[in-house]
């Protein structure tokens, strides 16, 4: 710790299920920080314990106060460094970490990206669908008409999509994506790189019925080819 400058603040990524693909680059700021600021504390800890690493954790997730903004940037403010983790993957993109960096950034901290596992690149990679540019959109409303409103208004634009989705929407979402735009082609992924990981690809109406088959379990993330 440097009580005569602010610390710095890394956003580091991490695995999003095999918890070999860690970076050697990652390990070793997550040992070098001063604590880490995580989601679920006990998720990270998961990492953590694998590789040997024992630091202060502070959880800070979506539904966190403005107290505890305050409360990491006096701990930047004092010197130390902190290290920024998500559940899993690449903090800030559809993450609660980004009102994190935009507090810090306003405070002047000095931000230090750690590039790694990312759940989108993951996906599109194994999707078979051939691209040269793509549209992340992330997570929709949970609410039905909302959802189906952006849908619409999705489909005018031609490009490849991926979107986030739970397990509780995720066929309610394929079937609201095929009524927006109809019979094109797909993938759907779940579990990546853990031990049950499968992909489900082709038409939407096709994938529907596969995952029906196979039942619904784990987060989803799915690309929609609409050009």
């Amino acid at each position: 710790m440097n009580m005569d400058e602010p610390g710095t603040l890394y956003i580091v990524s991490t695995p999003i299920g095999n918890l070999m693909d860690i970076t050697l680059r990652a390990l070793e700021i997550l040992k070098s920080v001063d604590c880490i600021v995580c989601e679920d504390t006990r998720v990270t800890l998961k990492l953590l314990n694998r590789y040997e690493i024992k630091k202060h954790l502070v959880s800070f997730h979506s539904k966190s106060s403005g107290s505890v903004l305050k409360k990491i940037n006096r701990i930047m403010l004092a010197g130390s460094n902190i290290a920024l983790v998500s559940d899993s993957g690449t903090p800030v993109i559809s993450d609660p970490g980004s009102k994190l960096v935009q507090h810090l950034l306003k405070n002047g901290a000095a931000i230090v990206p750690v590039p790694g596992p990312s759940s989108v690149h993951t996906v599109l990679m194994a999707s078979g669908i051939s691209l040269s540019e793509y549209t992340f959109i992330g997570f929709l409303s949970s609410k039905t008409s909302r959802r189906k409103r952006m849908l619409e208004n999705l489909k005018n634009f031609k490009t490849t999509y991926v979107f986030f989705e739970s397990p509780h929407r995720i066929i309610a979402f394929l079937e609201d994506a095929l009524e927006s735009f109809g019979h094109v082609q797909g993938c759907v992924a779940k579990e990546m790189t853990k031990k049950f990981e499968k992909y489900y690809r082709g038409e939407i109406s096709d994938i529907i019925g596969m995952m029906e088959t196979d039942g619904i379990k784990g987060e989803y993330t799915i690309v929609i080819d609409n050009r």
